[in-house]
C-alpha cells in the first residue's frame, strides 16, 4: 500500500460526533447481513475508510458497538410501539396501535429488523447482564397493554406472553422475507400479499379484543385469528 494510500485511512479518530455516528450505521449494516460473530471491527472501520484502532477509540470491544446498535433499535422500538397510542383510546384500540406500529416500523427499517431476529434467535451476547437485555423493556410492555385489555386480563404471564411473541415473530419474519417473496410472485403478486397481511394482522387484532366464552377451552394453534392463540389453555 503506497503511502498516499495510507494517508486517506484515518489512524486518528475524527473529533466530530459524525464519525462516531456513521460507524454505528456502518455497524448496523454488518450485523444485520453477518451476524454478531460474522461482523468483524475491520470490516466495519474499513466500511468508513477508518483503521480498526480508529473504531476502538469510539468502542472497545464488539461487544461494545454491538450494545449500542441493539440500545438503539430497543429505544426506537419503544418510540414507534407507543406512537400509535392515544390517551383516549380504548385498552384494546392501544394494543392493536403498538402492534401496527411495531409492523409499519419493520417494514421501514429492514436493518433494524435483520439484527432483532438475530439477537432473539441467535443468543448473540450470552455472556450480557441482565441490565443490558434492551429488547426486555420493548417485549414487557406488549404484555403490560395486553394486561389491560379487561376481557383477556385473566390470562397468565405466559400465555399472554406466547401470544405476543407469535404476532411479532410473523411480522419480523415476513419482513425479512419480503425480497425473496418480491422475487418469486413479482412486484404486483407481493403487493397483493403485503395488504393481505396488513388485512390479516388488522383482524387478528380485532379479534383479540373480544371476551372469551369459555375460557379454557382447548384450540389448536394455527388457526386464522389470534383469538385462538390467546385462548389457547393455560
Amino acid at each position: 500500500m503506497g503511502q498516499e494510500e495510507t494517508s486517506r485511512r484515518y489512524t486518528r479518530p475524527d473529533s466530530s460526533e459524525d464519525t462516531r455516528e456513521r460507524l454505528l450505521a456502518a455497524a448496523l449494516e454488518q450485523f444485520a447481513e453477518r451476524g454478531f460473530y460474522g461482523a468483524s471491527i475491520a470490516q466495519i472501520a474499513g466500511e468508513l475508510d477508518l483503521t480498526k484502532q480508529a473504531l476502538l477509540y469510539y468502542f472497545k470491544r464488539k461487544e461494545d458497538l454491538y450494545a449500542e446498535v441493539l440500545k438503539r433499535i430497543a429505544d426506537e422500538l419503544l418510540t414507534v410501539t407507543y406512537a400509535g397510542v392515544r390517551d383516549d383510546d380504548s385498552p384494546e384500540q392501544q394494543f392493536e396501535g403498538m402492534i401496527m406500529g411495531i409492523y409499519m416500523s419493520a417494514k421501514e427499517r429492514p436493518l433494524h429488523t435483520r439484527v432483532l431476529l438475530r439477537e432473539l434467535m441467535d443468543n448473540q451476547r450470552r455472556d450480557a447482564p441482565a441490565d443490558k437485555w434492551y429488547l426486555k423493556t420493548w417485549l414487557d410492555s406488549i404484555v403490560d397493554q395486553l394486561d389491560k385489555v379487561e376481557s383477556l386480563n385473566w390470562m397468565p404471564f405466559g400465555q399472554k406472553f406466547a401470544a405476543i411473541y407469535q404476532m411479532l415473530s410473523a411480522i419480523e419474519y415476513f419482513v425479512v422475507s419480503g425480497p425473496t417473496l418480491s422475487r418469486m410472485y413479482g412486484e404486483a403478486g407481493f403487493a397483493k400479499i403485503n395488504e393481505r397481511m396488513r388485512l390479516s394482522y388488522e383482524s387478528r387484532f380485532v379479534a383479540c379484543s373480544r371476551p372469551s366464552r369459555n375460557r379454557k377451552r382447548q384450540i389448536p394453534i394455527g388457526r386464522q385469528s389470534i383469538q385462538d392463540h390467546l385462548r389457547a389453555a393455560e
